[in-house]
């Protein structure tokens, strides 16, 4: 009798966990700024009211020139552990975004019904916080009065199309300031939002599936996404 007793409690209490951890959040928060020639960009993501944390920085972005492109320095810290993950520094080229964009697109070729996917799940993510700010001025008080005004339709026209898919749960922060009497340009968007565990979970499955059911599905992601990464852990 005891033992049923027991069992019982046990698996009220694992039952309980689960559930609690299934409604809970996985918060997330992007962060870009641009002063002068000084860029960020800053990812994390935190789960189960912050036990679990992650962190990937950008903290430099350097245009080099047009064939050697663009310098980046990232950095993906586990912040659980306190443990720096992963480091790396290389030149994004024109070769390589093209080499990327080939590469996306064979990934979403072999998914089934890929688009449908993101937006169901995107339908889930709930916007919880939204700046976006920018001071901007060419040196010419008419030039930047026009060079502001095409910064607001380019806010505008982008925000637009992500609050079709994305659930806004405050109103947005945006400004643009014009500096008619500087030659300066300068913007910081920062972004939070969060979606439930098991709803993540849940979307992931469905992802799981698509992939399996597409025809080289399987293969082409792991050649494409699973081998790179394996190959770089290993180099590191």
């Amino acid at each position: 009798m005891v033992w049923i007793v027991v069992t019982a409690v046990v698996a009220v209490a694992l039952a309980a966990l689960i559930t609690a951890v299934m409604f809970s959040y996985v918060r997330g928060e992007f962060y870009f700024s641009r002063v002068r020639d000084n860029d960020q960009l800053t990812v994390q993501i935190k789960a189960l009211s912050g036990l679990i944390r992650y962190k990937f920085e950008v903290p430099v972005i350097q245009f080099k020139s047009f064939s050697r492109g663009v310098l980046v320095k990232a950095e993906a810290v586990n912040e659980t552990r306190s443990k720096l993950k992963e480091e790396n520094q290389e030149h994004i080229t024109k070769h390589k975004i093209e080499r990327f964009y080939r590469q996306a697109r064979e990934i979403v070729e072999h998914t089934l019904s890929f688009s449908d996917w993101m937006k169901q799940t995107l339908a889930h993510v709930e916007c919880t916080s939204l700046t976006w700010n920018t001071r901007v001025g060419v040196g010419d008080a008419p030039e930047t009065a026009i060079t502001t005004g095409l910064v607001w339709t380019l806010k505008s026209s982008l925000l637009g199309f992500v609050f079709r898919w994305i659930d806004m749960q405050t109103k947005p922060r945006v400004m643009v300031e014009p500096l008619y009497n500087a030659l300066e340009f300068t913007t910081m968007l920062r972004v939070r939002g969060r979606i439930r565990a098991g709803m993540a979970l849940w979307s992931g499955l469905r992802l799981l599936v698509r992939i399996i059911r597409e025809k080289g599905g399987l293969r082409t992601w792991y050649r494409l996404v699973v081998k790179p990464r394996r190959r770089k852990q290993l180099v590191s």
